[in-house]
């Protein structure tokens, strides 16, 4: 039994399943309940491919921004746009919308709002005892729908005028809030975890004999990271409070040491591996609604941002309001944890052309696959023409454009000055040995802001190797040492 076809009793008056349609049979006269059953089972099944083929976001426009309306002072803008929400529906703000920021904070219910997001303590009614300070809202815009174009119903003799007219349309419409708490984005925040969590665990070596690819180990090891969530879900009685990412402290917990090491070669087996295991495993727990029931809140309302608010209370006690602060700094919008919902023509143009495949040279871009994203660096860009790959040095230098290996010789205590690490020679990799020379310093372009491993130098003993690879944004890394 499908786990949206449980047997239901239909009785008059209860709401629509979305996971029946009406059998037409010829005698049978259709009434109110089977055509709105009929829309429940066609806009449901909308509603379902959209969450689950899709996921949520802001799809266009919906841009916030705050700006100033003269003596009426800051005022919040969000722009036009369009958005899907956790629970499968869509919402068009036809035109930009507009809040007058003190106007709201003018609003009783509002005052007391932020007046005891200040001082939780205090009492109903109460005057507020602290005057000033930093209000975090949440812009959040939400789906709904109003009844409209009344028309006239046939009916009993004597009935009020209320009862001559009924809508005879539900027209999609829209509202923007400012809450005192975010709506629920459990599986938006878990999956910008679950992506962190491979590029903060997993490492792509290249070695010979190249590792054998290890889909059970893989496995394995995707499941450590997220046992407390496993274990809740198995544990009778139920946790209480229920699992979270705030109960168990996160979604998926690193691996610490050792990563998880995979060859090059095996990145796309381990990819097919991972996200079969966030589909199968990860994401059932996580998205908002499963078939036709909401697992959390908030199903019908996205996140547009965080509105910061630095207010003070003027005015007085008990006539005074609440303004936003006059400075620069009485407004900030933080858009980070909003999600986005990128359209296909965009990845796909992304795909075809918003990287050199070939993952090589200072003009590959992000550098191959997608896979490399997290991969770290790929293979090493073509030498300059004339340059020599490796290269001894007896005295303090500046390394070589070329140079691959670095060889310090002579007895004696050298300097090597690295390059700075910009877009220009972002994946280089460099082998410095310290053959015979009695110390041996690499530095950082320090004037430029450059660092290596988050210092300004790195010693390399007698005898000693270490790897270095530039990440392009002002920072050497060592990725091997012997």
């Amino acid at each position: 039994m499908g786990c949206c076809n449980e047997p239901v009793t239909t009785l008059t008056g209860l709401p629509a399943d979305p996971s029946q349609h009406v059998n037409y049979e010829r005698g049978m006269v259709l009434g109110v309940d089977d055509f709105k059953q009929e829309f429940a089972y066609l806009s449901g099944r909308d509603q379902w491919l959209a969450r689950e083929a899709l996921g949520y976001g802001t799809l266009s426009g919906l841009r916030a921004r705050w700006e100033e309306s003269g003596s009426d002072g800051p005022r919040l803008h969000v722009s036009a746009g369009t958005a899907l929400t956790p629970g499968g529906r869509l919402i068009c703000v036809g035109a930009d919308q507009c809040a007058i920021l003190n106007r709201w904070l003018a609003k009783p219910d509002n005052a007391a709002l932020v007046a005891r997001m200040l001082d939780p303590g205090l009492p109903p009614n109460a005057p507020p005892t602290v005057t000033s300070g930093a209000v975090s809202l949440y812009l959040t815009l939400c789906y709904a729908d109003c009844q409209t174009r009344p028309v006239p119903i046939p009916g009993e003799p004597c009935r009020s005028e209320d009862e001559l007219m009924k809508p005879s349309r539900v027209a999609d419409d829209f509202r923007l809030e400012l809450r005192q708490h975010a709506p629920v984005q459990v599986e938006e925040d878990a999956l910008r975890d679950f992506v962190r969590w491979l590029r903060a665990n997993v490492s792509i070596l290249d070695t010979s004999p190249p590792l054998t690819a290890d889909p059970s180990g893989w496995l394995a090891a995707l499941s450590s990271a997220v046992q407390p969530w496993l274990d809740a879900q198995t544990l009778s009685p139920p946790m209480s409070p229920p699992a979270s990412q705030q109960t168990l402290g996160d979604y998926l917990f690193d691996l610490g040491s050792p990563r998880l090491q995979l060859a090059r070669e095996h990145q796309c087996e381990f990819l097919r591996t991972a996200f079969g295991f966030w589909i199968s495993e990860l994401r059932p727990m996580w998205m908002a609604m499963r078939c036709h029931r909401a697992q959390f809140p908030d199903t019908d309302c996205l996140l547009l941002g965080r509105v910061e608010l630095q207010i003070v209370w003027s005015g007085g006690s008990p006539s005074g309001l609440w303004q936003v602060d006059g400075s620069p700094a009485g407004v900030l919008i933080d858009e980070s944890a909003r999600p986005y919902l990128a359209h296909l023509r965009l990845l796909q143009e992304w795909t075809l052309c918003g990287c050199d495949c070939a993952g090589t040279g200072a003009d590959a871009g992000f550098g191959g696959s997608m896979a490399e994203m997290f991969a770290g660096p790929g293979p090493a860009e073509p030498l300059p023409p004339s340059a020599s790959p490796v290269e001894f040095v007896d005295a303090d230098a500046a390394l070589g454009d070329g140079a691959r290996v670095l060889i310090a010789l002579g007895g004696g205590k050298l300097a090597i000055a690295l390059p700075a690490s910009t877009a220009a020679n972002a994946g280089r990799q460099v082998v410095f040995k310290n053959a015979d020379a009695t110390s041996l310093t690499l530095l950082a372009d320090v004037p430029n802001g450059d660092v290596i491993d988050g210092v300004a130098e790195l010693a390399v003993k007698k005898k000693k190797a270490v790897t270095l690879v530039a990440d392009g944004v002002g920072q050497w890394h060592s990725i091997a040492s012997i």
